[in-house]
């Protein structure tokens, strides 16, 4: 199975890039939200300005969906990495409260706007690629989510290097430089990618349309919904371990650099089960994996949040955590395969981004609603709210969509 190491590396960069936004959000949040000596409303206050990098996702996905579809993967790819790079090194420079006052939180936060503006086609533009140039096996896709993983893993990592006692202040800033630095190789390498065979024929045959979004609108409502609804639920369970764990961890009295290194652990077992859960699919089916993990989601929501309730142990938090990861891993290693096969090639790009971007919003904004729900119900068993807010539709749409295909193939017949 040869990948395109050019294309798929920029999936590596932009996790490793947002990873790094959401574990150095406790660092930063008295850095650039110091005008609050709460240091509750400091971190909702940074977990917020974490979730601003997916608001601007399906603005950005609107436009490069439209260009990929119009003009081509590849021209959509190199300025989506682009753009991904340059905010992230800015974000690395940025002076902090303490220096230009309300102006840092203000910049911080479109910073990150502009990043998830980018974002929002180049996760999306990786997979297409890959699906388009052959590779069409969930295991295939599933490997690349895990190699993003992988980058989660590298970030990990710099983060704890870089919040290591007796290093400088100004430490933190380096994992966002690196990140920078690493989106502008991804670029040079991307030049020479070859466009995809079914653009190619798309374009030779003439069908590329005037409004791929308009298309979505008529004749893909349910598609859309249904995509938007399994990258919602993956991803909440998903940073509910990553991001929200590192939290957890803190709460349990470990430094900020250690939760970071026990972080990592987490990120490294979510690569293993997304690349497991592939395989699995890959034998009984995808759309029967992700009905059956859907429903074990919604089971399990409850007896996983019960781990977190109450004194905290290193025990508890990594229970939790193995068991959040295996679970989401099983819907992440088929979503990419299942969504990208509910939209034809001519709106593809489109109808894949924004369903992932918008999708991406609500996953996004787990640490935060973890954080509210955990401080309004003064225990973390509240966390269960959120689960059940994105798992319990996903399951009806998963199956509303299970019957639509059943009877187009039945009226095809």
């Amino acid at each position: 199975m040869k990948y395109n190491n050019a294309v798929i590396g920029g999936h590596f960069v932009i996790s490793f890039d947002n990873v790094i936004n959401g574990f150095l959000a406790v660092v930063m949040a008295p850095l650039f939200f110091g005008s609050s000596q709460d240091p509750i409303i400091q971190l909702l206050s940074s977990y917020a300005a974490y979730a601003a990098l997916f608001v601007t996702g399906p603005i950005g996905a609107l436009m490069f969906g439209r260009m990929g579809d119009k003009f081509g993967r590849k021209r959509a790819l190199l300025i989506s990495i682009t753009g991904i790079g340059l905010p992230v090194f800015m974000i690395g420079i940025l002076p902090t409260y303490s220096l230009i006052g309300i102006t840092a939180p203000i910049i911080l936060i479109f910073l990150r706007m502009l990043q998830g503006f980018f974002k929002g086609a180049e996760y999306s533009g990786v997979l297409i690629h890959n699906h388009e140039m052959g590779h069409k096996k969930v295991s295939s896709s599933a490997n690349i989510i895990s190699l993003g993983c992988c980058g989660g893993c590298a970030a990990a990592v710099t983060c704890w290097l870089a919040t290591q006692d007796g290093y400088p202040d100004w430490s933190w800033r380096m994992p966002f430089i690196v990140g920078g630095l690493l989106a502008s190789i991804v670029f040079f390498f991307r030049m020479r990618i070859p466009e995809t065979d079914d653009f190619i024929e798309i374009q030779n045959q003439h069908k590329t349309l005037k409004s791929p979004i308009m298309t979505l609108l008529r004749y893909h409502k349910l598609e859309t919904a249904v995509g938007i609804a399994v990258c919602a639920m993956y991803t909440s369970f998903a940073y509910s371990s990553m991001m929200f764990g590192n939290r957890l961890f803190q709460q349990a009295g470990y430094p900020v650099s250690q939760s970071m290194i026990f972080s990592m652990f987490d990120m490294l077992w979510i690569s293993i089960s997304i690349s497991i859960c592939g395989k699995i699919a890959d034998r009984i089916g995808m759309v029967r994996q992700i009905q059956i993990g859907s429903l074990i989601l919604i089971a399990a929501s409850y007896p996983l949040c019960t781990l977190i309730a109450g004194e905290l142990t290193l025990f508890k938090i990594y229970l939790y955590m193995v068991c959040v990861t295996f679970l989401s891993a099983s819907i992440a290693s088929c979503s990419a395969a299942y969504v990208l096969r509910l939209f034809p090639a001519q709106c593809r790009y489109t109808g894949f981004s924004i369903t992932d971007s918008l999708g991406a919003i609500i996953g996004g904004a787990t640490p935060f609603m973890m954080l509210l729900f955990s401080a309004l119900f003064e225990t973390n068993i509240g966390c269960v709210i959120w689960f059940y807010v994105t798992t319990i539709p996903t399951f009806v749409l998963i199956y509303l969509m299970d019957r639509k295909i059943q009877n187009n193939a039945s009226e095809t017949v």
